[in-house]
């Protein structure tokens, strides 16, 4: 493997549907080469896995039981393990997609699913199983026929899908955005830090983009996200390093710069005090 590769869903195609729901197993045997093998997407995954197995994200590998649902983000890392039976469904989505029927809607959701937070997946009840499956049911039938107006309702069976998992995460987490705002800070600092990868921001900083001070923040980082904002900080930059570590064709100073690092030599010392090897050690170990 020479790199890690990135896809894209109908990329500069406004007339896709912008949408996908795929049988797992029959995706995967089909795209064997690429699905098997570490790879990111410039979209949204929802996999609904029917069985106990394995999947591999962001540089672990996890056990799942069976009835498992995973929310991976834009640009996770991920694959399917090919020794895991991988029965079940898999849903592609954009932000288009979402949005065109409820601007601002995907906000929510990146908010509630797709925020990192916790665990990768969660473990759907019984009661919700055949509920899913009857759903998922809807969206394949619509696709199939294309009849009048199978986008909405793509869109609206899909949209119940989502709100059954955020509601199933609220209940894992016991924690709701709406009733818990301090919550949703702690989502919006993750997201920040994304969006500063960039630059060298105090947590300072942070605090007053959020409308915070320094002591709130710290207090919710260590209620919602069991750490310190400066480790945070830490533990995203290095993610993201090892995510771009992840293509040869970027080398370790283009990497160091793009994450807010003035020196490449400090940045290589930054890496190895958090991981425990060089950037190129682990260049050479995941390639």
């Amino acid at each position: 493997m020479t790199e890690i590769k990135r896809y894209d869903l109908h990329k500069n195609d406004p007339s896709k549907l912008h949408f996908e729901v795929n049988n797992a197993r029959k995706y995967l045997d089909k795209n064997l080469k690429h699905a098997t093998v570490p790879h990111r997407h410039s979209f949204y995954q929802i996999i609904w896995f029917k069985e106990k197995g394995r999947h591999y994200v962001d540089f672990e590998v996890i056990e799942h039981e069976p009835h498992s649902v995973f929310f991976i983000n834009k640009n996770q890392i991920h694959y399917f393990c090919p020794d895991s039976s991988n029965e079940g469904f898999l849903f592609h989505f954009n932000d288009e997609f979402i949005n065109i029927h409820g601007p601002g809607r995907m906000e929510r959701f990146s908010t509630t699913i797709f925020n990192e937070i916790g665990n990768r997946f969660l473990k759907m009840p019984t009661t919700e199983i055949q509920k899913m499956g009857l759903i998922t049911s809807y969206i394949e039938s619509e696709i199939l026929a294309r009849e009048q107006n199978y986008r909405e309702q793509v869109y609206h069976h899909f949209q119940t899908i989502l709100y059954l998992v955020e509601r199933l995460r609220s209940k894992a987490t016991n924690l709701d955005p709406k009733s818990h705002p301090e919550y949703k800070m702690a989502s919006d600092f993750k997201k920040l830090i994304f969006q500063w990868l960039d630059a060298s921001k105090s947590i300072d900083d942070y605090a007053s983009a959020l409308g915070t001070n320094t002591k709130t923040l710290t207090r919710i980082c260590k209620t919602y996200l069991l750490d310190t904002p400066a480790h945070i900080i830490r533990q995203s930059k290095l993610l993201e390093a090892k995510r771009m570590l992840s293509n040869q064709k970027t080398s370790v100073k283009e990497i160091a710069y793009s994450l807010g690092f003035e020196d490449p030599t400090y940045f290589t010392k930054y890496f190895k005090k958090g991981t425990g090897t060089t950037p190129k050690e682990f260049q050479r170990k995941v390639l």
